[in-house]
């Protein structure tokens, strides 16, 4: 939690500084935010999946924030985009999985 506030000052340092005039610390900052990202990411995560596993509003919104989040990393990962043509099953069935194929989500494994 210590190291989490200290990213929090370093950023919010970086955020004054102007983009014209780069002081030691604006820079320093930017070195770090990198390395800082990932611990940060993983902290929310975290944080969200224990959200996630109560009851009430606020486990509701952690489920639909963890969604979101998997929604992104999928779409930022995504493949090559096919026709239906290629993606579609044996006796043209489409599914969700057919739909996934064409958006490049998924490979085609049928």
């Amino acid at each position: 939690m210590k190291n989490a506030l200290i990213a929090l000052a370093i950023f919010s340092c970086a955020a004054i500084a102007s983009a014209e005039e780069k002081t030691a610390l604006a820079e320093a900052a930017e070195t770090m935010k990198p390395i800082i990202e990932v611990p940060a990411r993983y902290l929310e995560k975290s944080i969200m999946q224990d959200l996630a596993d109560g009851k009430g509003p606020l486990a509701e919104g952690a489920r639909r924030n963890l969604k979101m989040q998997a929604q992104r990393e999928k779409e930022a990962n995504r493949g090559v985009r096919r026709s239906m043509k290629e993606c579609i099953k044996p006796g043209n069935v489409i599914d969700e999985d057919v739909k996934e194929c064409t958006e490049g989500l998924r490979q085609k494994s049928w």
